[in-house]
């Protein structure tokens, strides 16, 4: 099985560690191909952000069925233009965000997310409510750190203690979402800090598409429409 990983910033800061990741992660028989965007916002932490990615991010999804990919990852949690990837796709088109957020749900009845930064979330609620997922996320708080400063894993793993702590012992969180694709290798140290399972979107939604494949599932057409033919002026 093929699937195309698409990092939908223009920058290549977070390839390598996507790729290390997913080598050590994906099923043998699993084959790996990670792009990021020749243009667009060398981050994502808005919806504008989302937007100007958005066509970019198509182009991707089109190139991917193009070459016989049987699966595409869009890696951020946002999950930038996921249904309007999905319109166009007739391979499984899945969320990092979305896949996370399923997972947590089988594992925990309350579910916190670590955040990039406090503007960001409500963003992330209008998702869950969206989803209809609302009523199971009891606490979302930021790290108040840029995305392009995550690769200071020290001060990042110092940082997310400070801020998850309360959200178990205050707010109730059973089950935790690292929400950004970009907060890799602190899963394990905070996990056993908090005593809760801990979980890494991208990592989640490398198997989700992986079971999809092998089930010979992928996103209903009646849900998501094969877009009509109308002029682009």
């Amino acid at each position: 099985m093929k699937i195309k990983i698409i990092i939908p910033v223009s920058t290549n800061k977070w390839d390598e560690n996507v790729e290390s990741d997913y080598g050590k992660l994906k099923r043998p028989e699993t084959s790996i191909e990670i792009v990021h965007l020749n243009q667009g916002p060398e981050a994502i932490q808005s919806e504008y952000d989302e937007a100007n990615a958005t066509p970019f991010i198509l182009e991707e999804v089109h190139r991917a069925t193009q070459n016989h990919c049987d699966a595409v990852i869009i890696y951020c949690f946002s999950d930038p233009a996921l249904s309007a990837a999905r319109e166009i796709s007739t391979i499984p088109v899945l969320g990092i965000g979305e896949s996370s957020q399923l997972f947590a749900m089988g594992l925990a009845d309350r579910i916190g997310i670590l955040a990039t930064v406090d503007p960001t979330i409500p963003k992330i609620r209008r998702k869950l409510g969206a989803r209809g997922f609302s009523s199971r996320f009891s606490s979302i708080r930021a790290l108040n750190i840029p995305v392009l400063d995550y690769k200071n894993h020290k001060k990042v793993l110092k940082k997310a203690l400070e801020v998850a702590t309360p959200m178990v012992k205050l707010e109730g969180a059973e089950a935790l979402i690292l929400g950004c694709g970009s907060l890799l290798q602190i899963r394990g140290r905070l996990q056993e800090a908090l005593a809760i399972p801990v979980i890494v979107p991208g990592e989640v939604a490398l198997k989700h598409a992986e079971m999809l494949l092998e089930l010979g599932l992928s996103q209903s057409k009646k849900s998501y429409m094969i877009p009509l033919p109308v002029k682009i002026h």
